[in-house]
């Protein structure tokens, strides 16, 4: 029960209008329904999220087309790796697809609870198990919010990116830096992307997943 509980959570669109626990699955197929099962040419990935990945969809989608990417876009607000048992127990829809590539933006939520920022590289290992052997990139979060949440988000990009050593097909994209430099990426709440933030994430995602996709000839 549990894994079709997930399942139906992940898969169905809906959104509640929170804005910390709004859903958005999408694709940039012109169906949703016939996405995962219809045959196409062009490369295709799977975008794991929360909240800004829910705001952003629009611009990711237009992103992605413009690389030539279908992406399954699956964004939960106020989601992260606590989560974990959750996305694993609906990995089996959500990989039906067998997508070339996996894109992870979790983290942010999990920053809130330092318990659940030290268990963060334990959680990432269970999730890249389940995710194969296929490549998979993930992106660090802003890391200069209010301590003692900064303590931890810094506790969680560092799990990020130490990740890598263990997991061979893992790449980080790093977007700490930039999002410390540019502080017009992120809304007052320095959580949320703002309207510039969120054009700038898109592009990082259909970059990063462009070059995914390209590794593998």
């Amino acid at each position: 029960m549990a894994a079709v509980a997930a399942a139906a959570l992940l898969v169905a669109c809906s959104s509640d209008g929170g804005a910390e626990r709004s859903t958005a699955t999408s694709t940039t197929t012109a169906s949703t329904a016939t996405a995962s099962t219809t045959t196409t040419d062009r490369p295709h990935v799977l975008v794991l999220g929360d909240s800004n990945t829910v705001f952003a969809d629009a611009e990711v989608q237009a992103a992605m087309r413009e690389h030539g990417i279908v992406a399954d876009m699956h964004g939960i607000g106020g989601f992260g790796l606590k989560e974990n048992d959750l996305w694993l127990a609906a990995m089996p829809v959500l990989l039906a697809a067998d997508p070339d590539a996996v894109l992870v933006a979790l983290g942010t939520n999990d920053a809130v609870d330092a318990g659940n920022a030290e268990a963060f590289g334990e959680r990432l290992d269970r999730m890249m198990a389940a995710l194969g052997d296929r490549p998979v990139v993930w992106f660090t979060h802003f890391e200069g919010r209010p301590e003692p949440i900064g303590s931890s988000a810094r506790m969680v990009n560092a799990a990020i990116r130490a990740a890598p050593s263990r997991w061979k097909n893992l790449t980080v994209v790093d977007l700490a830096s930039d999002l410390e430099a540019d502080p017009s990426l992120l809304r007052a709440d320095v959580v949320h992307f703002s309207a510039t933030g969120r054009a700038w994430f898109a592009e990082q995602l259909a970059n990063a997943a462009s070059r995914a996709v390209s590794s593998l000839g």
